[in-house]
């Protein structure tokens, strides 16, 4: 299999996930579910928004609550695990030009930013580049296991009835929400990059 590779995963390991065997195994298929489930701006909007519950210390109002925030914190936690599985790789074998040409470079990006309908505004030009480098950082200062108790934190005060007592850290909000951001922008350009791939090889 060659998404492991890289990396051993252990049974005991693999027990914590939350996707399934053939999602392990093919990460980007989460990558696809997550883009076919909504437009990009669309996620956006509903991540700020749940930060902005979170910053306020408001309770979730809106129509068909709780399951919409419910849905976007189970697709945001898939993603993540999606994202570590992908950065075991090192770098995304599907987009892999010459980066030494630096002039090339700016003139593909710039056809891409005109051909996709939706672009990235908060990725570096080396992460939009190569997605797989904010893969990386992502997990740099949070690890996996902490990305998730963070977002399950967030996910029980958000929906509470209740205004907790214990004030959630306003730089950690910001922090974890930028990056969140950034993992929405990078999969939405790997979906629409293989997407673009599979169109020119038929």
């Amino acid at each position: 299999m060659e998404i492991m590779k890289t990396k051993n995963i252990s049974t005991k390991t693999l027990l914590l996930y939350n996707l399934s065997q053939n999602e392990i195994e093919n990460p980007k298929v989460i990558l696809k579910d997550f883009c076919l489930h909504n437009y990009l701006p669309a996620h956006l909007e509903q991540l700020k928004y749940w930060r902005n519950l979170l910053l306020s210390n408001k309770t979730y109002s809106r129509r068909n609550c709780p399951s919409d925030l419910f849905l976007q914190y189970r697709m945001t936690i898939k993603l993540l695990e999606a994202a570590w599985l992908l950065r075991e790789k090192g770098r995304l074998n599907n987009f892999n030009p010459d980066e030494s040409e630096k002039a090339l470079r700016e003139e593909f990006l710039s056809k891409e930013q005109q051909e996709f309908k939706f672009y990235p505004t908060v990725l570096s030009v080396e992460e939009i580049w190569n997605p797989g480098i904010l893969f990386s950082k992502l997990f740099k200062q949070y690890k996996l296991t902490d990305y998730r108790r963070i977002l399950q934190y967030w996910m029980s005060e958000a929906l509470s009835p209740f205004c907790s007592d214990e004030l959630l850290m306003k730089a950690e909000i910001i922090i974890v929400y930028e990056n969140l951001q950034k993992l929405y922008e990078a999969s939405w350009l790997v979906y629409e990059r293989d997407n673009r791939t599979k169109e020119i090889q038929n």
